[in-house]
């Protein structure tokens, strides 16, 4: 990156601070926080211009759920299952027959709609509560959504939006949401080579890499401190609940991601698609010591991905970010199932495949490192209902005890993606049935008397780099049951966001994030990708998503008794009403410590910012939320849940 091109991006970023405390209010209406009740539909050839009539292609129409807020419907129903500890329906889930059979749409408006992509040549895929997917050609998909568009009243009435899903495709215009993975990377620093870090991890031109009990736990190089496997597992606090026989064992951590990871090779001579990310992580275990786990599976429930010219680029990206995601959450819960869902996609395949893991009950924690800022779906052609439509995929989840982990972001409080930038969280982060996953920088040092000290701080917004923690507010959904309870901070009462038109007005709107994790790459890891770990050292909330759904796992299996579910709600209960206990408040305590366990159910963030907004310690914050997850602590704190 160029000394000028640093300080234009510097200069931008500070004209954006300035516009967003002095900007003059605007006219422009608020964004809905309600779906609009007319359908919004988007062709093949709205997405992707020009695209061939022949090109396959996905069709997704998404739903209305039935009983949501009526008198004891699905609202009601989640909120004495997550924030009512004298309720019969606490923490007591329900089956996904039962999901469908009470909230489904009428079964006629199904059938129209099935019949109906039958009668173009359509072949339909899955039939949810929430969604139908048909495949078949762009032409006989957009001769489906242009008929389904002169529906009668009664079909009308429960579609939120029918959208094609080009399949080869990696770039689409604002009409078709196309999802970033949530990682970044930085190179190994200058004169070190991945055989050098991992052969003299215990001591570099003699400076100490850290050992403890004997394993190496990081490794330092100025301004770097890359964070090992084990350094992870025992900075976290998990160790004493290792040696108590807990790894997650008996309980599976689905990683959805667009493409998996493939064979490269293969892939750029042939454009053949190899998958090769249980192999990866086998090798992960065998550089790092770890065992292998129980069961690391693939599957492609909406079919394999297609490589092409158009997305080979992005979609060896999303290879590494794969890699990421299935090795750190195997690296916290290393007893745990490992089951890898592949989208062919990186749009709204994405979400499917969720639903298929959430409709078949396919695991206990759902770990998602990408996202979509919010703003885009508000802007000319407006796409904002899709977010209604994702979002009962996450009720369902939540209705069924399964734990859904999303990264905030990775370009700090902002949108990057738009001129001028704006302020914006991210997708699906801020849905207020997911545990949004923020970003912090950890430290560790150990004194020769073997005191351990541990800081960790936000991953702070850097506009050099354009990179740092997302959080902020949502425009769609409002303050979930549990940031109420909390009283949670709304630092700026009014942001300007220079596309929408808007100063928007935070207060009562979903906080994000809920908690945070590890995520700055100058405190990062190394990954094994293509059977070989790249010189470079990997960070961002993708790391932490999958970091804190691999400890969630651990904690789990701790109390097989209680499902945890969505850990969100738990948190701002516990946060309720155990304020005192809530944190770990010492920076400083003896190894030993961390051998028999650290008190306190969180870490907290010790300061730091994201552009916007700013770290409040000992507080909610749009910046890491609660903090940073304690496994020995939080455990303690289920047996406190589950006794009320």
């Amino acid at each position: 990156m160029s000394t000028v091109r640093n300080l234009s991006i510097l200069s931008v970023a500070i004209a954006l601070a300035v516009a967003v405390l002095v900007a003059p209010m605007a006219h422009a209406p608020m964004p809905s926080q309600t779906p609009s009740t007319t359908p919004q539909y988007f062709t093949c050839a709205e997405i992707i211009p020009g695209i061939s009539g022949s090109n396959p292609s996905h069709v997704v129409v998404w739903l209305r759920l039935s009983n949501v807020t009526t008198p004891n419907g699905l609202n009601y129903l989640l909120s004495q299952m997550y924030y009512n500890p004298t309720s019969p329906y606490f923490h007591s889930f329900i089956t996904p027959s039962q999901f469908a059979s009470w909230y489904s749409p009428p079964s006629s408006v199904v059938s129209y709609i099935t019949s109906l992509a039958s009668q173009y040549g359509l072949t339909v895929l899955y039939t949810f509560p929430m969604l139908i997917e048909a495949s078949g050609s762009a032409s006989a998909v957009d001769g489906f959504l242009t008929a389904l568009q002169s529906a009668p009243s009664n079909i009308q009435q429960w579609i939120l939006a029918g959208e094609c899903i080009p399949i080869g495709y990696f770039a689409a215009n604002s009409k078709g949401p196309v999802y970033k993975p949530s990682y970044v990377k930085t190179p190994l620093p200058q004169g070190y080579t991945v055989s050098q870090v991992l052969n003299n991890a215990v001591k570099v031109n003699g400076k100490p890499a850290y050992t403890i009990l004997g394993r190496p736990s990081q490794f330092y190089a100025y301004p770097f401190e890359i964070w090992l496997p084990f350094g992870l597992e025992f900075i976290y606090d998990e160790y004493p609940v290792f040696i108590s026989g807990y790894l997650g064992q008996g309980y599976t951590i689905a990683i959805v991601d667009a493409f998996g990871d493939f064979n490269f090779t293969i892939a750029n001579q042939q454009l053949a698609y190899q998958d090769v990310a249980c192999n990866d992580l086998y090798t992960f275990d065998q550089i790092f010591g770890l065992p292998n786990p129980p069961s690391c599976q693939v599957i492609y429930p909406t079919g394999m991905p297609i490589l092409t010219p158009y997305n080979l680029g992005i979609a060896e990206g999303w290879a590494g970010e794969t890699a990421l995601d299935i090795e750190y959450a195997h690296a916290m819960a290393p007893g745990a199932n490992i089951l890898l869902v592949v989208s062919p996609d990186s749009g709204d395949d994405l979400f499917v495949a969720v639903e298929y893991v959430v409709a078949n009950q396919l695991a206990n924690f759902i770990s998602l490192s990408w996202g979509a800022p919010e703003d885009v779906f508000y802007m000319p052609p407006v796409s904002y209902n899709l977010l209604y439509g994702y979002d009962e995929i996450f009720m369902q989840a939540a209705a069924e005890g399964i734990g859904v982990f999303a990264a905030s972001g990775d370009w700090g409080a902002f949108d990057l993606f738009v001129y001028p930038i704006e302020p914006s969280v991210i997708y699906p982060a801020s849905d207020p049935w997911v545990t949004g996953v923020g970003g912090t920088t950890l430290y560790a040092t150990i004194s020769p008397t073997f005191m351990v000290t541990r800081t960790e701080y936000a991953w702070n917004w850097n506009p050099l780099f354009m990179w740092g923690t997302g959080g902020g507010y949502s425009f769609t959904f409002p303050e979930t049951i549990g940031q109420s309870l909390i009283d949670i901070t709304y630092e700026r009462p009014f942001v300007y966001e220079p596309n929408l038109g808007i100063d928007f007005y935070t207060v009562g709107h979903r906080g994000v994030p809920d908690i945070a994790a590890d995520a700055n790459p100058f405190t990062g890891v190394l990954i094994v990708l293509n059977g070989v770990i790249p010189p470079y050292i990997v960070g961002g909330t993708s790391l932490a998503t999958p970091l804190s759904a691999g400890m969630m796992a651990t904690v789990q299996s701790t109390m097989p008794t209680f499902t945890i579910g969505d850990l969100a709600p738990t948190l701002y209960l516990l946060y309720q009403n155990y304020p005192s206990m809530f944190y770990a408040t010492q920076t400083t305590a003896p190894l030993q410590s961390y051998l028999t366990g650290i008190p306190g159910f969180m870490f907290q963030s010790l300061g730091g910012q994201n552009g916007v907004y700013w770290v409040l310690q000992g507080r909610w914050n749009p910046v890491n939320g609660l903090g940073q997850i304690n496994v020995y602590g939080l455990s303690s704190a289920l047996e406190l849940i589950n006794s009320r």
